[in-house]
């Protein structure tokens, strides 16, 4: 399966101009699961690889997937104003910060079961355990496919804790909208970049939602990876997809690496290193889809507070920070919520003024920040649709063109099953262990030359 697709699925017997993207242009949508998630007939349903599919009888052409659809029309412009009610952009990659904290959860079953420290877990269960809010939107590995994720409403301290850990493929994680539409109460949700555009969409259209939605956490994101990177990793380590009962991208001790949680218990490491200094960095260039390969936002620019690892290292390249995350907070409201957690002695945070040892870290604003831009400007150029952001075109050294060509050539390569199957299937076997050593290497020698 490619993840480079152009074919609308379904026959076009409703007007596409009134439906998402997915219905004109595939490889533009974001496969976020927010058409699904609003559709007021039931006429949109998750299909094949998180694509949404359309039941053309019960569909009355009402245009609200389309009005709430973020593979497209992404104004950042309007995005701003619908979150901060400022149509103000900031040019900085981190957007709109007030405070930048570290932190953990005081809870250890939080801190040392998530990825980064438990922080996001932390939030919600404030909320949740002090009857702010009624149910917290996460995701979790399905239990009949636990290669793949879905969406849920956490409504204990037990669905959180099953809910902690990173999940890094395509989720279409709005589709949990329509139960939201259909309770009674308030809920969090802790989203990433795509979801909260188009969230933020579906908030301006559908009033309801906004009272039931008071608390908005984003996640950072370096991009998705495709649904089908989990049975292809255990294919090169000859595992059967039913042979497992779940995966964990970051299982084990910080930052965690990719296994599998064998049916009768075993676990089993798939790489070698970590997910940090090995497996995201491959996957990602070989996985990421196309839609993802033009997103501008991986620091969740529109949230009330965004929450990413804390990479920052010493001066011998060593982290600094291992279980703990770093918080953005973006408004007064995100302010609140991270008070009221310090407060209640659910979270521990450290404001860092404006330290810039703590800023994004170089390789995500490199990814997200210099070379999807210089993508979407080519593709732009070259007669390709791209999202429309209404940012100007980026400003780049030939060098960095030259670097965004030879990511986009690897990002090519990685439609085709061979080529990505071959190469994952080396770079997680033991065979490539010294190149992770150089790769370290190099690291160390790079911060202890430049501190």
């Amino acid at each position: 399966m490619s993840s480079q697709l152009n074919t609308p699925i379904y026959s076009g017997k409703i007007d596409p101009s009134q439906l998402s993207v997915a219905f004109r242009e595939l490889s533009l949508c974001a496969r976020s699961g927010t058409c699904v998630g609003v559709c007021p007939e039931g006429a949109l349903s998750i299909g094949p690889d998180y694509y949404p599919q359309l039941n053309e009888d019960a569909c009355t052409e009402c245009g609200l997937c389309r009005k709430v659809c973020p593979g497209q029309d992404v104004s950042f412009e309007n995005l701003n104003e619908l979150s901060f009610n400022d149509v103000d952009v900031s040019d900085n990659f981190d957007g709109r910060v007030e405070e930048v904290h570290v932190g953990y959860a005081t809870n250890e079953t939080f801190r040392y079961g998530g990825a980064g420290g438990g922080v996001v877990t932390a939030l919600l269960h404030d909320l949740l355990k002090n009857g702010d809010v009624d149910g917290c939107i996460v995701t979790r590995m399905r239990k009949d496919k636990p290669w793949l994720g879905e969406s849920f409403i956490a409504r204990t301290e037990e669905d959180l804790a099953a809910s902690q850990g990173s999940r890094y493929t395509v989720i279409p994680f709005n589709a949990i909208l329509k139960d939201v539409l259909a309770s009674d109460g308030k809920y969090a949700i802790a989203a990433l970049p795509c979801h909260l555009h188009g969230l933020r969409f579906a908030l301006r259209e559908i009033p309801e939602l906004r009272e039931k939605l008071p608390w908005i956490v984003g996640l950072f994101c370096g991009g998705a990876l495709e649904t089908y990177v989990v049975p292809e990793l255990l294919e090169t380590k000859k595992i059967k997809p039913d042979e497992i009962q779940d995966f964990q991208f970051r299982g084990g001790d910080w930052p965690g690496k990719m296994r599998a949680i064998m049916k009768d218990g075993e676990i089993r490491d798939l790489h070698y290193s970590n997910y940090k200094d090995g497996a995201y960095n491959y996957f990602i260039g070989l996985y990421m889809p196309d839609r993802c390969q033009t997103c501008l936002d991986g620091s969740n620019l529109f949230s009330d507070i965004s929450i990413s690892d804390a990479w920052t290292r010493d001066k011998q390249g060593n982290y600094k920070f291992a279980y703990h995350s770093r918080i953005l907070v973006r408004n007064n409201h995100g302010k609140a919520l991270l008070e009221k957690a310090v407060a209640r002695g659910s979270l521990h945070a450290q404001n860092l003024g404006n330290d810039k040892a703590y800023q994004t870290h170089k390789q995500q604003t490199r990814r997200k920040g210099l070379n999807a831009p210089l993508r979407v400007e080519r593709r732009r150029q070259s007669g390709i649709a791209v999202p429309f952001y209404g940012l100007p075109a980026a400003e780049a050294t030939a060098q960095e063109k030259l670097t965004e060509r030879a990511v986009s050539s690897l990002l090519w390569f990685g439609r085709f099953r061979f080529v990505r199957f071959n190469l994952i299937r080396f770079l997680t076997s033991s065979a490539a262990i010294p190149l992770i050593n150089i790769r370290l290497w190099l690291k160390k020698r790079k911060y202890t030359k430049t501190r």
